[in-house]
């Protein structure tokens, strides 16, 4: 372990010396693929962090375009020699040595994989017997199989391209959907698997990613934390939103992942490019229900009778472990019976170390090990758990437990699994060589509770975590859980150990946790000031934040003697927009000047809102000539085809360099797809905003109103309002006659009614009744907001008939009760249209339903619901709500003062410093 640590140190530093020389150099990666012929990934391995090391001809190729002279290229070499393994090293493969990029052109067909190899749950045998059973039970489609094939048709067959997420609970089908999918809509597409975010991006870079290509995401966590996660998602978001013809498919569980990856506001945007991603106009989000309907139910017993008949009685006897509740396909896969095992405890179907194991990988999941598990880590914190007494002997034994876990397999013959099928762990596939990793299985990770504060993680554990743990990103994350729990020494370890394998951002933390008690003399935030890596400007501008705001000139003066300003990466022109007004607001106008010349030739000046952000700083900072110099790059660059953010950016030209604005407004006319009606109504009102005439006629030569599609009801009122403020009523007209409601898609009843104030504004009433009538048989029910809305509207219109037919559908019986804003919406709108049998259903639903441990929302759903004067569900909503009131006579004790936190055994911890850590 210490000489692969050796190693990694070494190629820390050669690549630390790679960006110190691009930096200075102030080339671009295309730059510099122009003037060495290497790849694109290549070329990134070399700088970034990561799984692959650069060889030594790619090395020496890069510093030959950096203007390295002789004595440096000695040095450099001497670095790259020390950064090698031995050749009996088994951690590295002899191709990572050389440098090999494996660019993949042999990916199999979607009809040759199996549904082993895409991580498809197995279904759990009827019994324990050798079975002879087929891997795979009959399927039964529901509403999301039909939700995912609409997004994902178009897509294969070259139209626009998708990212299709399924989210959902763990064990409910997810991944069996899309591999039905796929396997009906795509037999013959190729089908791209990376198993990290390096990987993934690899792919992305090297043109994998192509038509009649699909890129599997199954557990799309594995891509999307992480520092080198945002790197590949920006790159797929770029790729899916400005190609057609791309399909990704992948898969999040709802909670945590997808909240926590969709979620705004926290400190550094760990998550901003995945969020990004996930927000972007190309991802379709398919909610995967978490147990089957009364209807499912009935239709799923039929399928059980005809595999019963074949002699599968699997399906059946999910049903009979699934019919109160209905969660079928989690029985199906045995996740129930693998918690109900773990949840035994120790000594029963699990032994003493067993279970210990098993606990241990599961805590460390849950304070935020996302890699896969080394078996030391397992080991160390497992043993130092158990009892002295049933602490095992040899020293092969974790090796011996390990293998029971994840092969079900026990050397005295008994077995751990469910059934012969399911295990407690699994082995994820890994390079050739390399030391074994393990993962706890999921639905014990979603499930079983993990560390809790009534059954903290042991000391054991958090030591194992420290002592093993090499992820940079993962100590990150296990730094913030120590943080919480009050482990304040335990974060500052692993934090210094993230900023020494090389965390982007960490430093800051780190900083921030090191106050004048804990670091009196500075020599901590000195220590960082001089170790903390400066290639990412999010990460220089937070530590930035943290050393300028606690007063430490010192360690400030530190950090900008390592001239940050020529080293961090320039792609991203926000964060460097960010890091640059940091640099203002703490006097380091010199420093803040050079960045921004290097920023403004070298940035990715494609993204419509990063350039506007970087255009605001460069002129805060009174630098004209780089103004200039931006502004026109962002002219001739700048994507024009997405118009999300070009209406700031137009605003920004027109007012300060109106030549630019009047260049990209012609291309944003010249370049726009006319089919799409929302884009085009977009850029018309940002062109009528800015008063561009010249690039107004151009788009308007084009007819819109001719070309424009028509199935998005909300994106075609909004084109015939901005056609309309310009006075364009001929237009107008002609876009009405092409009878949008006809061809309008009704499955969004907010969009609908939208359509039908503006058919109605334009004496279209015969169209209008007609969308409605659709409306009322086809439009989505889930979301009570919009249905509320849309019942109103239909009110208001005396349509009777649509009104009867749109709440005979089942509004009251399938409305999301998670959303109380909306289902009080509903209420009131059926409260007025006197439907009182539906108004009572919904009530009681939304009284029984509601989750009564968000507060917030149980006070909204009681007032609507003493609004339309529902008083019974009142009551039954009240008593399903903690007694808070007792509680709240009497005031909690409070919280000793432990001003230096406490240890991982619970005990409160003395004073203590940095300098006592011995860390530096």
């Amino acid at each position: 372990m210490e000489g692969d640590a050796a190693y990694s140190d070494g190629m820390a530093k050669l690549r630390e010396r790679l960006r110190d020389l691009r930096g200075r150099a102030g080339l671009t990666r295309e730059q510099l693929r122009a003037r060495t012929g290497l790849g694109n990934t290549t070329i990134s391995q070399a700088f970034n962090d990561g799984p692959k090391d650069p060889a030594w001809t790619t090395v020496a190729k890069l510093t030959k375009a950096l203007g390295v002279d002789s004595a440096g290229l000695d040095e450099l070499q001497e670095l790259w020699k020390l950064a090698q393994p031995p050749a009996s090293s088994g951690g590295r493969r002899t191709d990572q040595v050389r440098g090999r990029t494996d660019v993949r052109t042999d990916e199999p067909c979607i009809a040759d994989v199996g549904p082993q190899a895409l991580e498809v749950h197995r279904a759990v045998l009827a019994a324990p017997d050798s079975g002879g059973y087929p891997f795979l039970t009959p399927y039964m489609p529901r509403a999301h199989d039909a939700e995912l094939r609409a997004y994902l048709t178009p897509a294969l067959a070259g139209g626009e391209s998708v990212l299709l997420m399924l989210t959902g609970d763990s064990a409910t089908g997810k991944t069996r959907a899309l591999f039905e999918a796929l396997g009906k809509l795509a037999p013959h597409h190729r089908l791209l698997r990376p198993s990290t975010s390096g990987e993934l991006l690899r792919l992305l870079l090297d043109g994998n990613f192509q038509p009649r290509t699909v890129l599997w995401l199954n557990e799309a966590q594995r891509f999307f934390y992480g520092h080198g996660a945002e790197q590949a998602a920006a790159e797929l978001r770029r790729l899916l939103v400005s190609a057609p013809g791309l399909t990704a498919v992948g898969t999040l569980w709802t909670d945590p992942y997808w909240e926590e990856l969709t979620r705004s506001g926290r400190a550094g945007d760990p998550h901003g490019q995945v969020r990004g991603l996930l927000d972007c106009a190309a991802c379709r989000r398919v909610m995967v229900p978490d147990h089957f309907s009364a209807a499912e139910l009935r239709t799923w017993r039929t399928v059980a009778r005809a595999a019963e008949a074949d002699g599968d009685r699997r399906p059946a006897d999910a049903l009979r472990a699934g019919v109160a509740d209905g969660r079928v396909v989690q029985h199906l896969s045995g996740g129930p019976a693998l918690l109900a095992a773990y949840r035994c405890g120790p000594g029963s179907h699990f032994s003493h170390v067993e279970h210990a194991v098993l606990t241990a990988a599961l805590d460390a999941r849950h304070l935020g090990h996302r890699r896969p598990l080394p078996a030391g880590l397992l080991a160390d914190a497992a043993d130092g758990a158990l009892h002295p007494r049933r602490r095992p002997n040899g020293a092969a034994w974790a090796d011996a437990v390990l293998k029971a876990l994840s092969t079900g397999e026990r050397d005295d013959g008994r077995r751990t699994d469910i059934r012969h099928t399911l295990t407690a762990m699994h082995t994820p596939l890994t390079r050739s060589g390399s030391d074994a990793v393990y993962e706890p299985a999921d639905y014990l990770v979603q499930h079983a509770g993990g560390e809790s504060p009534d059954r903290p993680a042991t000391p054991s554990l958090w030591r194992a975590l420290l002592d093993h743990t090499t992820d940079a990103d993962d100590l990150m994350s296990l730094g913030w859980s120590a943080l919480h729990r009050g482990y304040l020494m335990q974060a500052a370890r692993l934090w210094h150990k993230a900023v020494v394998v090389g965390h982007p951002t960490c430093a800051y933390a780190l900083a921030e946790l090191l106050d004048d008690d804990i670091d009196p003399q500075g020599k901590g935030r000195l220590w960082v000031a001089g170790h903390a890596p400066l290639y990412d400007p999010d990460g220089v501008r937070l530590l930035l934040d943290v050393l300028h705001g606690s007063e430490q000139p010192a360690a400030v003066d530190v950090l900008m003697r390592r001239e940050p300003e020529i080293h961090v990466d320039c792609d991203d022109a926000e964060a460097v927009a960010y890091l640059l007004e940091r640099l203002r607001t703490a006097g380091l106008q010199d420093a803040a000047v050079m960045l921004a010349a290097r920023a403004v030739e070298t940035s990715d000046a494609t993204d419509a809102e990063s350039c506007t952000d970087l255009l605001v700083s460069l002129r805060t900072l009174g630098l004209d000539d780089a103004c200039r110099v931006l502004a026109a790059r962002a002219a001739r660059e700048v994507d024009a085809t997405n118009v999300a953010f070009l209406s700031f950016l137009l605003a920004e030209l027109n007012a300060h360099s109106p030549a630019h604005a009047a260049v990209l407004a012609a291309r944003a006319a010249a370049e726009i797809d006319i089919s799409d009606a929302n884009n085009v109504a977009t850029l018309l009102d940002a062109l009528r905003e800015q008063d561009l005439r010249d690039a107004i006629t151009a788009l308007l030569d084009r007819a819109p109103e001719a070309q424009a599609g028509l199935d998005d009801p909300e994106a075609v009122s909004l084109l015939i309002q901005a056609l309309e403020e310009l006075g364009q009523r001929e237009a107008v007209n002609a876009l009405l006659a092409r009878d949008p409601g006809a061809s309008a898609d009704v499955s969004d009843p907010d969009a609908v009614s939208w359509l039908l104030h503006t058919l109605l504004v334009h004496d279209r009433s015969a169209e209008a009744f007609a969308v409605a009538a659709r409306a009322a048989g086809e439009t989505d029910i889930l979301h009570p907001s919009p249905v509320a809305e849309l019942l109103e509207f239909l009110h208001e219109l005396d349509m009777g008939t649509e009104v009867a037919t749109l709440l005979d559908r089942g509004v009251a019986a399938h409305a999301d009760v998670d959303d109380p804003e909306g289902i009080g919406e509903l209420l009131v709108a059926l409260h007025r249209l006197e439907q009182g049998e539906a108004l009572a259903s919904l009530a009681c639903r939304a009284a029984s339903e509601t989750d009564v441990s968000d507060l917030e929302a149980v006070d909204v759903l009681l007032e609507s619901l003493e609004e339309v004067g529902q008083h019974a569900a009142v009551r039954k909503l009240l008593s399903r709500v903690p007694d808070l009131e007792a509680d709240d006579e009497v005031p909690p004790p409070e919280e000793p003062a432990l001003p230096w936190g406490i240890d991982v055994d619970g005990n409160p911890v003395g004073r203590w410093t940095w300098d006592e850590m011995n860390l530096s």
